[in-house]
């Protein structure tokens, strides 16, 4: 369910665009259907042909597989969103910006003034969630050894208490029911609601976002976690609004995801391909049955020769973006909400913050007093800055080569200069900042070595 909780934590800014940049991966994903972009990938635009690094793609990638992030989120229910049927269609009118006239021929509502009613009623609402979400943050400052609760997936179909469960609560569950391992099977399957939705969130993590599973597919992921009644899950997993299907049960998906939309359409067009295929038939008899074939042959040449320069488009700009140049430095990660900091050096600062938080959320950092923080506080009250960088005769490539004598090797020596620059740097950072006791997360003399 990381798409939930990525969802769920992301700002304002976050929800309206779309997407959101994970620094622990170098990568962009949908916010909608988890889709991923990594960071210095080239992906191609179809329709127009022309290329784009992945951000940009991110947002091509909404607007053409989700279209308007708005009516996505409008489309949310009333317990998330805290907005009324009529409300949302106004919104979207507003948004549209229609006359009062065509907003009341749009909504039914009798008048212009009571559609300027609604207006306001909307625009004092909005400063309602501003000041909520302010006083909510502030709490959270102040409150971060509060038990962490787990994200409630966007399509359940009712949101009560059931859903009032911690990420301990909800680990001590899984250790509960799946003694031999998360990946099953089920100890037994429990009768209470609270318990029930925290097996069902697990199972239904097994399944990707943006897959169409056939009823076979299903059947026999779910046989790994309850064998003898997998039929009950998939019940369960439909009701609860983590799967969903097409009436006729012939294609499943993670309930949410713009895949159901897309196999309607699929079938429609298979229908009427076959349709056309049929009258075709009649009228042609078997000179029309099917394309010669060297029609097919020249079409499977022009596949081949355009994936081909998409290849070589991809790896030549990949190539490029590797030519910017490797930062040395000093860096500081911070505790916001203390005061206390971390000095450290690298060689290679470019995604290095991605890195940090990598180790840190995996409780492997060398320095145990920030790692015990990192976890007392929470990532979100920790910045990441360069402090500064040494200083070079010469440009390094990201990728070291410049660095590299003629037969293609790493010069030892070189190397070793780079690590003594950025050590005498931060031995001088260390020692201006004196990051020890209260101050940091240091201990006192220690060198720069750490």
């Amino acid at each position: 369910m990381e798409s939930e909780e990525r969802f769920w934590s992301s700002s304002v800014e976050e929800l309206k665009q779309g997407y959101v940049y994970e620094n622990t991966e170098g990568c962009y994903y949908c916010l909608i259907c988890g889709e991923r972009f990594e960071d210095g990938e080239i992906f191609r635009h179809e329709q127009s042909g022309r290329w784009f690094e992945a951000r940009k793609y991110a947002a091509h990638h909404i607007q053409q597989e989700h279209g308007s992030m708005l009516d996505y989120l409008l489309e949310l229910d009333k317990r998330q969103t805290g907005l009324t049927d009529l409300q949302k269609e106004l919104i979207r009118g507003f948004a549209d910006q229609l006359s009062d006239q065509e907003m009341m021929t749009r909504t039914g509502v009798g008048s212009a003034s009571t559609i300027r009613n609604h207006r306001f009623v909307l625009k004092e609402k909005a400063k309602q969630a501003k000041l909520q979400l302010a006083i909510m943050e502030m709490m959270e400052l102040g409150s971060a050894a509060a038990p962490r609760f787990v994200p409630v997936h966007r399509t359940a179909t009712q949101i009560d208490e059931r859903y009032a469960i911690t990420e301990d609560e909800y680990a001590s569950l899984l250790k509960q029911y799946f003694p031999n391992g998360p990946e099953g099977p089920l100890a037994s399957f429990p009768r209470k609601e609270k318990r029930k939705i925290a097996i069902l969130r697990h199972i239904s993590s097994y399944f990707k976002s943006g897959t169409r599973y056939t009823e076979k597919e299903v059947n026999e992921q779910l046989s790994r976690f309850w064998e003898q009644d997998y039929v009950t899950l998939r019940r369960y997993l439909i009701e609860y609004g983590y799967l969903d299907r097409t009436d006729d049960g012939r294609a499943y998906w993670v309930k949410g995801t713009s895949i159901g939309e897309r196999h309607h359409e699929a079938e429609a067009s298979k229908e009427h391909s076959e349709s056309s295929k049929a009258g075709s038939k009649g009228k042609k008899g078997k000179s029309g049955k099917a394309k010669p074939k060297e029609i097919l042959r020249e079409q499977a040449d022009e596949r081949k020769e355009e994936q081909n320069v998409d290849k070589e488009k991809r790896k030549q700009l990949t190539a490029e973006y590797q030519e910017r140049e490797r930062m040395m430095g000093v860096f500081q990660i911070k505790n916001n909400a203390n005061g206390k900091v971390y000095i450290g050096g690298s060689t290679n600062l470019d995604a290095l913050w991605g890195k940090e938080q990598f180790i840190l959320n995996i409780d492997g950092h060398a320095n145990k007093e920030l790692q015990k923080e990192w976890k007392q506080f929470g990532s979100e009250n920790f910045s990441f800055l360069v402090l500064e960088t040494v200083k070079l005769d010469q440009k390094i490539r990201y990728d070291y080569k410049d660095v590299l004598d003629p037969e293609g090797r790493q010069p030892v020596d070189m190397v070793r200069q780079y690590n003594r620059e950025v050590a005498e740097l931060k031995e001088q950072w260390v020692e201006k900042l004196r990051p020890y006791g209260e101050k940091g997360y240091h201990g006192a003399g220690e060198n720069a070595k750490d």
